[in-house]
């Protein structure tokens, strides 16, 4: 309904001013179902105040076929706001509306997310970019777009954390040692593998921690990925990074200094240079990462979505000084997953390597399950701090958010199943629409695709926790103002809470979060 209704709008003012304006229809709360700026946005360029602007634009609209009887009034409040209430047969549209996307133009993006360098096993901290880009990947194919998910595995010989980990492995340092490490070179030697050298050493035991960890994630987490990219294998080998330097020898954007090669990234927007090729000769970090996203963009996707770590918000200039350089087809966003601290027995920890506060994922997900995992990780903007509260992730009541959800679709379900009824998503509302706790619900699921929308736009996915917390918390208020089963109008509300229990599992759906028939 909102798309319809911004349409209208467009259509008037073009139609009335002979204008292009940019403007937002926002849900309204107070003084109708949804609000616009529109007069706002255009009453400068024509010369007139905003209210009488909107007052043309009210009278334009009041013409519009398209809206026709979907509108039950439209309003002029405050400095010129339109405020827009929809009539029974609107909102009896705008269901009909949920299985219907509207058409979108079609784009292919890649998500690239966790990629956690093979060194050990998954520890919290990487759980929320775990999520969140399964999430996101999630939303963006509920709108409509093609996506694949990718996960890089920093698994070059060259990589300094490798030949780290190969030292471990040959008795010649410490650095990544834990008893989970101790049981994988175990077996390495069980095998009686013999290693050339360090790299090698950490190449072969890298391997296989990424397998322990593939499976964890797929099998634990739920998340599955269309590409494992392996640095060793895709680029390494084939001498990608030796193509990259010529191609950017060839540009000139590269200059010699202290036995290194520098890149002239400061030219392009970075603070400083970057080295690409250090003295000894071995590749930089940087110098990979714009060998992948060379390679990333040879594959022609419209867009390309990177969730980095906190430790890597420097990074992000440096990437985007490449981009312009070398002028990649598609575009680019990086976004950075803030830091995590567990909140325990009134306790706040930090999480940090060094001083071995490490919390691993599974550990997390075995104490609090899956759910409540991904709903905690979900419920806060990813550029946000995040504080993770224990003992309300475990707890079983309604307090903890997840709970409450889930319980209100087990509720919902038990309603159905009370009912008796078959065809339960079919059939009208018509006569329970002017009901007060009917009627928000209806809106409410009305809401979904424009939520989805929106979160396709900004990547806001708390946005979605939102939402489905509250649905749960509209059906409550619903459940507790009508009576559904032996009521005059049974088989209208029955209805209604089928096709809320559908919208919420499909909100779910998006977060990767179940949707229980039964608590």
């Amino acid at each position: 309904m909102r798309r319809l209704i911004k349409k209208e709008i467009e259509k008037v003012i073009k139609d009335l001013f002979g204008k292009e304006a940019v403007f937002c229809v926002s849900i309204e709360g107070r003084f109708g179902d949804y609000a616009s700026n529109a007069a706002m946005a255009v009453a400068k360029e024509i010369g007139l105040n905003p209210r009488e602007t909107a007052e043309k634009i009210k009278e334009g609209l009041k013409k519009s076929e398209a809206l026709g009887e979907k509108i039950s009034k439209i309003e002029i409040a405050g400095p010129g706001f339109l405020n827009f209430t929809l009539s029974e047969r609107g909102l009896i549209e705008g269901l009909k509306l949920l299985d219907k996307k509207p058409k979108v133009k079609k784009k292919k993006i890649q998500v690239e997310f966790i990629s956690a360098n093979p060194t050990g096993e998954l520890h919290v901290g990487h759980a929320r970019s775990a999520f969140y880009g399964d999430a996101l990947a999630n939303t963006l194919e509920a709108y409509g777009y093609d996506v694949e998910r990718e996960y890089f595995i920093n698994d070059s010989k060259e990589s300094t954390q490798i030949k780290e980990l190969g030292k471990t492995v040959l008795g010649e340092g410490e650095n990544y040692l834990t008893d989970y490490l101790k049981s994988k070179i175990n077996k390495l030697k069980v095998e009686n593998r013999e290693f050339k050298d360090a790299g090698e050493a950490g190449y072969l035991i890298s391997k296989e921690i990424q397998k322990g960890n593939e499976k964890f994630i797929v099998e634990y987490l739920g998340v599955k990925f269309d590409k494992w990219f392996s640095e060793e294998e895709e680029m390494r080998k084939k001498n990608e990074f030796k193509k990259t330097l010529e191609l950017l020898k060839k540009k000139q954007f590269v200059y010699e200094k202290e036995g290194a090669l520098w890149l002239k990234t400061s030219e392009f927007g970075d603070d400083e240079d970057r080295v690409v090729l250090r003295s000894d000769g071995s590749v930089s970090y940087f110098l990979s990462d714009i060998t992948y996203h060379s390679n990333k963009f040879s594959r022609k996707y419209d867009l390309v979505i990177d969730i980095w770590g906190a430790d890597h918000q420097g990074h992000v200039k440096r990437m985007m000084a490449v981009k312009k350089m070398l002028v990649w087809g598609g575009d680019l966003e990086i976004l950075i997953s803030q830091m995590v601290t567990l909140k325990e027995g009134g306790e706040t920890k930090k999480l940090s390597k060094r001083k071995g506060t490490i919390v691993l994922l599974k550990d997390l997900v075995d104490e609090i399950g899956i759910d409540a995992a991904r709903w905690f990780y979900l419920q806060k903007s990813l550029s946000t701090h995040m504080e993770f509260d224990m003992a309300l992730a475990k707890e079983r009541s309604q307090k903890n958010p997840v709970f409450y959800v889930q319980y209100a679709g087990a509720r919902m379900h038990s309603i159905l199943e009370k009912s008796g009824i078959r065809n339960r998503e079919s059939g009208t509302i018509s006569k329970i629409c002017q009901v007060s706790a009917a009627r928000s619900l209806i809106l409410k699921l009305i809401r979904f695709f424009e939520v989805v929308e929106d979160t396709a736009g900004d990547y806001q996915i708390q946005r979605i926790t939102t939402y489905a917390y509250e649905l749960a918390s509209e059906f409550s208020q619903f459940y507790r103002d009508v009576k559904v089963i032996g009521s005059e109008n049974e088989n209208e509300l029955i209805v209604l809470v089928a096709l809320t229990r559908k919208v919420l599992k499909d909100a779910l759906k998006l977060l990767g979060i179940s949707a229980p028939d039964r608590m």
